[in-house]
């Protein structure tokens, strides 16, 4: 007896919609003759990678678009769960369609739809938290799109950051590949042009050329060097030890580390907004937000917040002692306390903080791009000067 095999099936129906399918069966034969007993046509089928792995978090982006969705499904009036059923069937993504087919079952079966997320887990603490609060607050649609107003500007800051740091990026990699050509193919060149002796080189000029015999004969360190950089950036990148160690180096750096905490607070001040104006309660928003940011600092102060608020304490005065945002943003919060319009508040503080992030990104992209132009200029003319400077002595001499 074959195995059975998951494929994805994108197919017509009698009707002429175009839907996707994912289905189980032992061949691509037996999925055809399946699709075509419904009375359907298979447009295309492919082999799926296989069921969705518990822990496998759906991309930003497969969120907002499914969200945007079910937000227009929802305010059209149609059912939850007819939302969903329509919705499995309409997407393009493999794993968001066998995550809504898993979210589906829960729900026939009597499950809250907060439940069945968590259940499936392919989706994220934040949008989790953000689903209790509309199913106790009865106002779905509108936490729906107030999670994806935050999400939308959550991912323009993103590629803002990205598109101003693409430049010295940029440079910095022509900067690398120049510095490799040059001590792995010019200066072994002129080495060999200057090997009889007959030139009198000045110290500058040896030791260049040193430096590129030592680099043409340890191509294989060169490489290992590589591996080892690639090994380290993949530690700092993808375990927790790691990212906490970048993000220390990070905050030590000038202007880049104060860049990272404002950015970092915003996040903090416009999640919490969302969870509060969403109904959830403070202490549950905070654990919320506490296990799921970036940030390992920030994690570990909310939970000194979180200490304070359960045993009584004021939003705004945990904050403060325990610094998690800047004074102003306390006083800000305090004000939003008292006047019962935290959410609001939080929003103001947030966007303070976005301000504040646009204009510390400008600063430092504008110093990094002269920097390095400088750097690259200082680098090619001591590089010509010692190379060149025995030849242009040697001719002084012949004259």
């Amino acid at each position: 007896m074959l195995e059975a095999m998951r494929f994805t099936v994108k197919l017509m129906t009698a009707t002429g919609e175009v839907l996707f399918r994912d289905l189980d069966a032992a061949s691509e034969e037996e999925v055809r003759a399946r699709i075509r007993a419904e009375q359907s046509f298979p447009l295309e089928i492919k082999r799926a990678a296989g069921a969705l792995r518990r822990g496998k978090t759906l991309s930003a982006e497969t969120l907002i678009l499914f969200n945007q969705e079910l937000l227009a499904l929802l305010k059209a009036g149609i059912p939850l769960l007819q939302c969903l059923e329509l919705l499995q069937g309409h997407g393009k993504d493999a794993d968001l369609r066998r995550a809504l087919e898993q979210v589906v079952d829960l729900l026939r079966e009597g499950m809250a739809f907060s439940e069945a997320l968590e259940q499936v887990g392919a989706f994220p603490a934040v949008y989790r938290a953000n689903i209790v609060a509309g199913e106790r607050s009865g106002s779905m649609s509108e936490v729906i799109a107030r999670w994806l107003s935050f999400q939308q500007f959550a991912q323009k800051s993103r590629r803002r950051i990205m598109e101003a740091l693409a430049y010295p990026s940029f440079l910095v990699v022509v900067i690398v590949a120049a510095l490799a050509v040059v001590f792995n193919v010019v200066l072994p060149r002129f080495n060999d042009i200057y090997k009889d002796g007959s030139v009198d080189m000045p110290t500058a000029t040896r030791v260049l050329l040193s430096l590129g015999t030592f680099f043409r004969e340890t191509l294989w360190l060169q490489g290992l060097l590589l591996v080892v950089l690639a090994v380290v950036a993949r530690w700092l990148f993808t375990t927790e030890q790691g990212r906490q160690t970048w993000e220390r180096i990070l905050l030590g750096i000038p202007r880049f580390g104060k860049l990272y905490r404002m950015f970092h607070s915003s996040v903090f001040a416009r999640t919490l907004a969302v969870l509060l104006g969403g109904g959830l309660p403070v202490l549950q928003a905070l654990e919320v937000i506490q296990r799921t940011t970036a940030s390992a600092r920030m994690r570990n102060r909310l939970m000194a917040v979180i200490e304070s608020v359960r045993a009584g304490s004021s939003l705004y005065l945990a904050l403060e002692q325990s610094k998690v945002l800047d004074p102003l943003a306390i006083e800000m919060t305090r004000v939003g306390e008292q006047s019962s319009a935290l959410p609001e508040m939080l929003e103001h503080v947030a966007d303070f903080f976005d301000q504040e992030v646009e204009k510390a990104t400008a600063a430092v992209t504008s110093l990094i791009g002269p920097v390095l132009i400088l750097f690259m200029g200082v680098m090619v003319l001591g590089l010509l000067m010692a190379v060149y400077m025995p030849l242009f002595n040697a001719g002084q001499a012949v004259q």
